[in-house]
């Protein structure tokens, strides 16, 4: 599934390659990187798709100006929680600089029992903050299995307890 994603991404990009023992190479790296990503933050990108429009007019071609609207849209998971992401970059580029805003996002969740990341989550779409979307994500997953396990703790330290308060008797 990562192959395929991958091959879509950069598939206009393999112009530049010298052969495609190359492209399998960069193919291969890449994929160990997103591994480690996974590994590193607990989110699993399952499924991405990017779509490019070029809205550079003739009169910006002549300024030497390149104007790209990027559409992406990806789905994961973060352990126990199912995500999907849309959203849209706007790139401006001159001779000086390229600068990047993302216009829009949107965010689909599966419903949870959590009030508290739906609130993470409007706050990110808000401000169009992939970066908070991403980091509240991984942080409150981890907040969540801490949590499980604090109370699992609490609960065999409960039961010894009453075990030996009743061997007392």
């Amino acid at each position: 599934l990562f192959r395929k994603s991958f091959q879509e991404i950069y598939q206009s990009d393999s112009e530049g390659w010298e052969t495609s023992k190359d492209l399998r190479s960069n193919l291969g790296n890449l994929e160990s990187e997103l591994l480690f990503l996974n590994t590193l933050t607990g989110i699993n990108i399952r499924k991405y798709s990017k779509k490019i429009e070029n809205l550079t007019s003739t009169e910006m071609t002549e300024r030497r100006i390149k104007k790209v609207l990027q559409r992406h849209k990806l789905s994961g998971n973060c352990h126990m929680i199912t995500f999907q992401v849309e959203f849209q970059i706007l790139e401006f580029q001159n001779k000086e600089n390229l600068s990047s805003i993302i216009t829009d996002l949107n965010i689909i969740m599966e419903s949870t029992a959590y009030s508290e990341l739906s609130e993470f989550v409007s706050r990110a779409e808000e401000r169009r903050d992939l970066f908070m979307f991403f980091r509240s994500l991984h942080f409150f997953v981890e907040w969540c299995e801490y949590r499980k396990r604090t109370f699992k703790h609490f609960k065999v330290v409960s039961k010894v307890f009453k075990f030996k308060h009743m061997m007392k008797k």
